[in-house]
């Protein structure tokens, strides 16, 4: 079979064929070149997918006449009429060509106008790479350019007829078809290096991102911050209470959400589309959902694993420890319950291996029933003996009474060998002996590949169709959505229930008390390494403002709230990283909270501890905080693309009835228009994917799978307000680039609050400038508003640092408490 380089030379030759035996001395006008040309070269020969072709594709002063590549536009083509409208020098040959020389004098009028023309149009849609053809020529040239050149000074790549293109078909294939557009050769051909961003300020420190010191008292609360990251469900001592007392119920709305209540309400909405199966949430208003008792009791009948599914973090873990010893404790004590956590180990070759040898060893240590027990084996194969005996070795018994055994015994060894089968039996035997229900939950699957949950979902369809078990297994929607419509699980219908977040600041609130309450009764924290004991009070009056603050302070609350993203495991983390943080001044806290009882923990306290983390500088590979101000290329405006982006998509996505999903083209098509590229556009996005702003969910349509973005809670709450407050900006200003060397000058690295007041003043100055740069007319987002209110937060803490400076705050006190 011929490649589709070979392809599109041959498509070529026929061309070539078909316009000799066209060619009339009667002019074609612009429609007909399109139709018997164009068209044929862009779609047979250079095999861009007619998919992603659009013709007449309006522009701001006219229409352009093909706007080629999906989702977003990568290359223009202005068509003019053949022969007449613009005509190459004679006798050229195909290569690259000073435009200047081949565009100038009255003759050369036409192919500059259409040049410029096509420049117009790139510029206002973000297209570097563009050509314009009469039919039998080409020329091919960067339109928007990023190095200062104007495009029509510059240099680009001719082709005077169809016959050359066929002389110089790599030539032609390796700057204009799809391929080549994607690995932007043209840029190369014509002599364009593109300029990387000027480096951050980062860059340039010796010590980035550097490693902040504790004291003794950080260093103690550190310890405590443990606490909330060790799964006290495990304790056999603590497990029932802790599940009663601190256990959230899963679906209720988040009152601190910086998105709609129907993008929350619709989280999984997407799952029950096109013919999937049935979606039931897992709880309702009175706690466990009928379904999922009624699908536990019938499940061995049905032989169909129950399908758990949540996003990573939302409490699917503790959702089975609390049905397990909790919810239906009575059922489960009837049963053979294994636990296989898949969470738990990170080097597994071989994930069918693993459940069968962690059940195996849940056997025997939680059961008491170890299944490689000689006289356990002999009782699952007593049937199989029994056969045996009747057998050809079955007569040694009489005849050599030790040859009988040693093959007795090599007949269960081989059986025992048989580790899956060896495991299948047994249960089996435990089932009908003990008349108990054998339960299997495959869990924390959905923190590893899509690739390793499909293949457990395929283990756990085994397991429910051919074991004697009833077989949980959880997964991530996405896996899930997306493997039912084209991978691994379309072939199977599961029964599928869906567990949504709680609530963070109910669950912190009930964690933060249970801590609380085993002080108070015990003076040690069970959860704690044997033999440590915590009564010292100043680690009872950090939880008690912890206690305080979840209940009262509403800021904080949504900053964790929204920053989780529903996220349950996040959401406690944000909070191990904020005590002992060496970031904020724990001694002063507890001072404030023994004097005045009560400590309002500022919002800049605790996203200090998240920004830096342990390091001196922000990181944005060690944050859990993005950065919306980077960039990928030496333009100004670049730094309001991802923060535009995010702003369209909830426009979009909260007056949609698709569960506030957007188009990816939607998405490209607005940034475009604002003249970003699709380079600096996939970046932004990738980026918004990455640092969890958006999420993404494949829709299916007539012409195939489509992907859909969604802003979520992290997303909205980072625009809406972490741009504005000077703690944010202070801190991501060192990872950003400064395209302006007036101003990267005066970003400096500096530690003291005035200094680092007016670096940020000086940053925000910066944005303003290249605001400046960029047509903010009917945009859902306006830097300039924000600018407006980061300025008042700027001038705020200036006046506390440096009242001189900055004037007397009338509000100002002591920032102790506040």
């Amino acid at each position: 079979m011929s490649s589709i380089y070979d392809q599109g030379k041959a498509a070529l030759d026929e061309l070539i064929e078909w316009a000799e035996e066209y060619a009339s001395g009667e002019s074609r006008n612009e429609a007909t070149t399109r139709l018997h040309l164009i068209d044929t070269l862009l779609t047979d020969v250079l095999k861009w997918p007619k998919s992603s072709i659009r013709a007449e594709e309006p522009a701001d002063s006219g229409r352009i006449d093909y706007a080629l590549g999906s989702p977003g536009t990568q290359f223009i083509i202005e068509a003019k009429r053949e022969g007449i409208y613009f005509d190459l020098p004679a006798g050229m040959s195909s290569g690259v060509y000073n435009i200047e020389n081949i565009s100038s004098g009255e003759k050369g009028r036409p192919l500059r106008d259409a040049l410029k023309q096509a420049a117009g149009y790139a510029a206002s849609n973000g297209v570097a790479p563009a050509g314009v053809t009469n039919g039998h020529q080409f020329v091919f040239f960067i339109a928007a350019r990023t190095d200062g050149v104007p495009p029509l000074k510059g240099k680009a790549l001719a082709f005077p007829s169809l016959t050359d293109m066929r002389t110089e078909f790599r030539l032609l294939w390796d700057n204009a078809s799809q391929y080549g557009v994607d690995k932007k050769n043209l840029h190369r051909t014509v002599n364009l290096r593109e300029a990387p961003p000027p480096e951050s300020l980062s860059i340039h420190l010796s010590n980035y991102p550097g490693s902040k010191r504790r004291n003794s008292l950080q260093s103690g609360l550190d310890i405590l911050g443990e606490l909330f990251l060790v799964d006290v469900t495990r304790l056999e001592e603590l497990r029932k209470d802790f599940l009663r007392e601190c256990y959230s119920a899963s679906g209720a709305l988040s009152q601190y959400a910086q998105v709609s209540k129907e993008i929350l309400r619709t989280r999984y909405a997407l799952l029950s589309e096109e013919n999937g199966p049935v979606v039931l949430p897992v709880e309702d208003k009175k706690g466990i959902s009928p379904s999922l008792t009624q699908d536990m009791l019938a499940a061995a009948m049905s032989r169909r694993p129950i399908v758990l599914l949540g996003d990573v973090g939302v409490g699917k873990t503790t959702f089975i420890q609390r049905l397990v010893y909790v919810e239906a404790e009575e059922l489960f004590e009837q049963a053979f319950c294994l636990y296989i956590d898949f969470g738990s180990t990170t080097t597994l070759s071989r994930l069918d291996s693993f459940v069968v040898e962690e059940s195996i060893r849940q056997l025997r240590d939680n059961y008491n029933k170890d299944i490689e027990d000689a006289d356990f084996v002999e009782a699952v194969y007593h049937g199989a003996l029994n056969r045996f005996d009747k057998q050809v070795m079955g007569r040694l018994k009489d005849i050599d009474p030790v040859a009988y055994h040693k093959e007795r015994i090599n007949f269960l060894r081989a059986k025992v060998e048989e580790r899956a089968n060896h495991l299948k039996a047994s249960l089996e035997h435990l089932r009908s002996n003990q008349r108990k229900q054998v339960v299997i939950f495959l869990d924390n699957i959905d923190q590893r590949s899509s690739n390793d949950q499909e293949q457990v979902f395929l283990i756990s369809n085994e397991l429910a169709q051919n074991w004697p078990a009833t077989v949980f297994v959880t997964l991530r929607p996405e896996t899930f959505y997306r493997s039912s419509q084209r991978g691994t699980l379309s072939g199977y219908q599961a029964r599928v229930f869906t567990i949504s977040p709680p609530r963070a600041d109910v669950m912190l609130q009930k964690r933060i008390d249970f801590a609380l309450s085993q002080l108070s009764q015990t003076g040690r924290l069970d959860s704690f390494p044997s033999g440590v004991t915590l009564d010292s009070e100043s680690l009872v009056s950090f939880l008690e403002i912890l206690a305080d603050n979840f209940r009262n302070n509403d800021d904080l609350l949504a900053l964790i709230d929204n920053l989780a993203g529903g996220n349950m495991r996040l959401a406690l983390g944000f909070v191990t990283e904020f005590i002992g943080s060496g970031h904020i001044d724990t001694a002063k806290m507890l001072r404030i909270w023994a004097e005045y009882g009560q400590y309002k923990i500022p919002l800049h306290e605790f996203l200090r501890a998240l920004l830096f983390g342990d390091g001196v500088y922000y990181s944005p590979d060690a944050s859990p905080i993005a950065n919306l101000f980077g960039i990928s290329q030496p333009d100004g405006r670049e730094h309001f693309l991802l923060p535009l982006l995010l702003s369209q998509a909830q426009a979009l996505g909260e007056r949609a009835s698709e569960e506030g999903y957007v188009q990816s083209e939607v998405l490209f098509d607005f940034a475009q228009h604002l003249g970003f590229d699709v380079e600096q556009i996939t970046a932004s996005l990738d980026h918004a994917v990455n640092k969890r702003l958006m999420d993404t969910a494949p829709r299916h349509s007539h012409d195939g799978p489509r992907l859909h973005y969604r802003i979520t809670t992290v997303g909205a709450y980072t625009v809406r307000i972490l741009l504005a407050y000077f703690a944010y900006v202070d801190a991501v200003l060192i990872d950003t680039p400064i395209v302006d060397q007036q101003y990267r000058r005066l970003i400096e690295d500096v530690h003291n609050l005035p200094e680092r007041v007016n670096r940020t003043e000086y940053f925000r100055l910066y944005l303003d400038r290249q605001w400046s740069k960029v047509n903010s007319e009917g945009l859902p987002w306006r830097w300039s508003d924000t600018s407006e209110v980061l300025s008042k937060d700027i001038r705020r803490v200036g006046r506390r640092a440096d009242p001189e400076t900055w004037g007397w705050d009338s509000d100002n006190r002591d920032a102790e408490h506040s």
